[in-house]
Order: C-alpha cells, then sequence, then structure tokens
C-alpha cells in the first residue's frame, strides 16, 4: 500500500473514532422523572436487580438513569454507554434492515419465501408455497420449533443442514403465534439477498448510517467491551455471573444484539422520526407506517395494562390502558431483560435495559408502566408496583414460590463418580448426533460435566448407575445413559426424549 494510501486510511480510522458526546442528563434533571429515582432504587434488592440503564426519549431530547452495577466481581457502575444484551428486540431490528431492501426494490414484503430460499421445506405444502416475507416479520402463521431454537440460541450446533432438517418437522400452528423461527428464516432471507452475514447487513444499513457505533450482533464485541454489562443472577444472597452467555455463534437474527441506554435512545428516535434521525433517512416513512400497522391479529387482545392486539412489522401493537398506541418489544435470555416501547401520540419513547431476569423482570414491569403513565398522564387499572412488591415480599418471606432464575457459573450440576459403574476416564470425550451436535463429557473434580455445543447442561444421577437425567433442557426432562458395551467401553449416550423420540450420541 502506499504511503498516500496508508495515511488516507488512518485519517478515516481517526474520523470514525466517536468523539465522546456529553452523557444524557439523569431523571434528576427533569422534574417529572425525578422522584422514580429513588422509588425504583429502594425495589432493586427485593426485586433482584444487579444493575439497569433507563432511557426516556420525549421531543428529540433523551434522559438516561442508571443504577446498580454492570459486573458481580469488579461492582463497575452502569454507565448510558454499558452495553447490555437485549435478546428479542433484535427482531425489530431486522424487521427495519427488511425495510432498506424494500426500499431498495429488492424485496417486497408480499414476495414469497421460497422464491428466495428455496431449499423451504415446511410440513404443511401449501403454506410451504404461499408464505411471505410479511407473514414472518409479523408471526402470521406460527412456525415453530424447539429444536432450532435450542441449536440456534443456546449450543451454537447449527448448520444450514440441520435448520433445514428440523424445519422440515417444525410445528405449524396457522395462527398468529410468536416464534424465533420466523426471524432466523428472515436472518437467513437477509443474508440471501445481499450475500453478507445479517449482522454485517444490519450494521450497514441501519445502524452505522443511524450512528448506532456501539450496537452489536458479535458477542465477542458486546462482551469484549469494558463497559458491558455481565448477565447476572442472584442465588443465597450472592450475586453471580450466569453459566450461560452468548458467544458469537449463538447470536442470531432472532435476539442477537447488543447496545447501550444512549444508543436504545437513538433507536426509538429513528423510528419515532418515521425512518429519519438527524437529516439521515435510514427507511422510507412508508414501510415505518407499515411496521406499526396491525399485520397480524390475536384471537383476543392479551393483557390488562399493556394490551397487546397482535403484530405489525417486528412490533408488538397495541394499546397503553386500552387507548393509547403503544408498539412494544421485549427480550429475556439467562442473566438479561430488556423492554422497547414507543409512544408516537407523545413522541416519546422508553428502553429499560437490565442484567437480571427472573424477580429482575417483575422490576422492570414496574419501571415500565411508572413511565407510561407519567408520558401520558393516564393512570393503569391498577398498580403494579403494590401488587408486584408484596409478591416479592411473600416470596422473600418463604410464602410464595420463586420465580425460576438462571443458574450461575460454577453452580451446573455435575454426575458423581458414584452414579457411574466404570472408572470416570473412560466416560469422557465426544458424542456426535447428525442433527442435534456434540456432546461434550469432562471429568471435573471427580465428576462428570455434560455440554451440548456451547450450554452446559444441569444432569443429576438416575435410579441406576449410568442413568442421568438432563433437567432444564428438554421438557420433560429426559432419561439418558451411558451405553456399556459387552468389553467396557463407553462409545454411545442415549437420551430418550419425549417428542424426538430415543437420540443416540455416538464416538
Amino acid at each position: 500500500m502506499s504511503s498516500h494510501r496508508v495515511a488516507v486510511f488512518l485519517l478515516a480510522c481517526i474520523a470514525s473514532i466517536p468523539s465522546g458526546a456529553e452523557d444524557p442528563p439523569p431523571f434528576s434533571a427533569d422534574p417529572q422523572l425525578a422522584p422514580f429515582v429513588e422509588r425504583w432504587s429502594g425495589l432493586m434488592d427485593l426485586f433482584d436487580v444487579p444493575g439497569a440503564a433507563i432511557a426516556v426519549v420525549r421531543d428529540g431530547r433523551v434522559n438516561v438513569q442508571t443504577f446498580g452495577f454492570r459486573d458481580p466481581s469488579s461492582r463497575q457502575p452502569v454507565t448510558p454507554d454499558t452495553l447490555f444484551y437485549i435478546a428479542s428486540i433484535t427482531k425489530t431490528y431486522n424487521a427495519t434492515a427488511i425495510g432498506t431492501l424494500v426500499d431498495q426494490g429488492r424485496l417486497t414484503l408480499d414476495d414469497k419465501v421460497k422464491d428466495h430460499l428455496p431449499w423451504l421445506d415446511l410440513p404443511d405444502p401449501e403454506l410451504n408455497a404461499t408464505l411471505t416475507v410479511r407473514d414472518l416479520l409479523s408471526h402470521r402463521y406460527g412456525i415453530s420449533s424447539g429444536t432450532i431454537v435450542l441449536l440456534d440460541a443456546y449450543t451454537g450446533e447449527i448448520t444450514d443442514d440441520r435448520y433445514a432438517y428440523w424445519l422440515a418437522r417444525c410445528t405449524v400452528s396457522g395462527q398468529l403465534d410468536y416464534s424465533n423461527v420466523h426471524y432466523t428464516l428472515l436472518g437467513r432471507l437477509i443474508e440471501e439477498v445481499t450475500g453478507m452475514d445479517w449482522r454485517d447487513y444490519l450494521e450497514q444499513a441501519v445502524l452505522s448510517p443511524a450512528g448506532l457505533e456501539r450496537t452489536t450482533g458479535y458477542a465477542s464485541v458486546l462482551y469484549g467491551d469494558p463497559d458491558s454489562a455481565t448477565p447476572t443472577t442472584r442465588i443465597d444472597g450472592e450475586w453471580r455471573a450466569t453459566a450461560v452467555r452468548k458467544i458469537d455463534r449463538t447470536m442470531h437474527a432472532a435476539g442477537g444484539l447488543g447496545t447501550s441506554a444512549r444508543e436504545a435512545a437513538r433507536y426509538l428516535m429513528l423510528h419515532l422520526g418515521n425512518g429519519v434521525i438527524g437529516e439521515q433517512r435510514i427507511v422510507s416513512e412508508s414501510y415505518m407506517e407499515e411496521m406499526r400497522t396491525l399485520q397480524a391479529s390475536l384471537p383476543e387482545p392479551d393483557g390488562s395494562i399493556r394490551v397487546i392486539d397482535g403484530f405489525g412489522l417486528g412490533w408488538q401493537v397495541g394499546t397503553y390502558a386500552g387507548a393509547t398506541p403503544l408498539y412494544a418489544h421485549g427480550g429475556g435470555y439467562d442473566g438479561t431483560s430488556a423492554w422497547f416501547a414507543l409512544l408516537p401520540d407523545q413522541q416519546a419513547g422508553i428502553a429499560v435495559l437490565i442484567n437480571g431476569d427472573g424477580p429482575a423482570r417483575g422490576w422492570g414491569d414496574i419501571v415500565a408502566i411508572d413511565l407510561l403513565e407519567a408520558l401520558t398522564g393516564v393512570a393503569p387499572p391498577w398498580s403494579p408496583y403494590e401488587k408486584f412488591s408484596e409478591r416479592m415480599r411473600q416470596i422473600k418471606a418463604g410464602d410464595a414460590e420463586r420465580p425460576p432464575v438462571a443458574t450461575a457459573a460454577g453452580e451446573v450440576s455435575t454426575l458423581p463418580t458414584s452414579s457411574l459403574s466404570r472408572p470416570i476416564g473412560m466416560y469422557t470425550g465426544w458424542f456426535h448426533h447428525p442433527e442435534l451436535g456434540t456432546l461434550v463429557v469432562e471429568a471435573t473434580d471427580q465428576s462428570l460435566s455434560l455440554h451440548l455445543g456451547d450450554a452446559p447442561l444441569n444432569v443429576t444421577p438416575g435410579d441406576a448407575l449410568d442413568l442421568f437425567i438432563i433437567e432444564d433442557t428438554f421438557e420433560p426432562p429426559p432419561p439418558c445413559r451411558f451405553v456399556v458395551t459387552a468389553d467396557g467401553k463407553i462409545n454411545e449416550v442415549r437420551i430418550d426424549e419425549k417428542d424426538l423420540g430415543e437420540l443416540i450420541f455416538s464416538r
């Protein structure tokens, strides 16, 4: 490379470095929002909330309030730029990316999916031939596969062949039914049309032009950032990082983004501006209106405060308290919770980011309803603050069942040597299943730990030697066994799964 081209390249790199904008004002700077800081802070311990960042957008103004810590080890505080995993809210970003392809004439909403993905082979032949891009964006037909979600979102053991294999064996409800499969199909459609990984196209077409410089679809970037929120759980009063955390190959198009409160606010402003942010138009106004138009309806509205009528393109479509138009989406995963909302009539938006799950989601619900009331001036028909707080006090007192929480790192259950018939070293190794991937068995502290791909498995001994149960990956938990051959070798692991039948993993 010539010295001139090197100089140009370096100047371009320097120009791309964020200039370090001032932090948006906290809630204390706004008399309407200031009372919430103490109110919510006082509930964090009750609801097991490690850290959070809340953004409110109104008429182009942004306030961000942060709470707690972003990492259970360092206890460093959450900042407006702390990156949180936002899980299924990713769907709204990819629905926005589809809009850029529609605007460019490379797709239409009523294109047949099979015209772009000829390998599509749904068990319903009629739907296979007629399924459209619009149908996927609005979850219209309820195409579902728990196995695809397991491989895509947890084990990372998905391949194109496995995806097609399990898609051909999926279930189709024939009515609106929310499913990750719709958006992992859309991710593959984006890749087919553009020739780019869905994350890279999203960055090129939406994130970068909108100034979302830190929002990323790569877990290695998200968790490699020094200002990122570690997925966290609380067990017996102790804060711990979760055992399950996203890696690059489990960041999929239905749930594969991390962002900060500052950039979440900017994303909401893009939608409140009908595709324009600053002087930059990212998506056409007509497509943005389609995103907020009811495309597929629920049989009956769902909810009593945040009332959901169905789906537009990506966004849930409904009302707050039965009156104010509300467009929203939530997301959750082990040790993380998030919720975004648009209130176009008020030119307002809300983003709630939490590095906790379980009870912490109830705290997020209180935050959401408090802000909806403040922004609309309409009181909810009942008080989540009072009801959820009382419920958590009952749980903490042992008078009610505790919501499930993520497993902490180091807390995944293993098989003791007492449950094995052979020396522990004979069990270790990799066992393969053609459609489910790799079962990894390792010896740790005189016990066996098991992983399915990148997902740690909670396992407990069965009622005989070499039998065990996988507790939280399949429903119901299936009985499993190490198969010991006549000559004493262990070459297979067999899992008796209720819906899938006997699954044989072989060395």
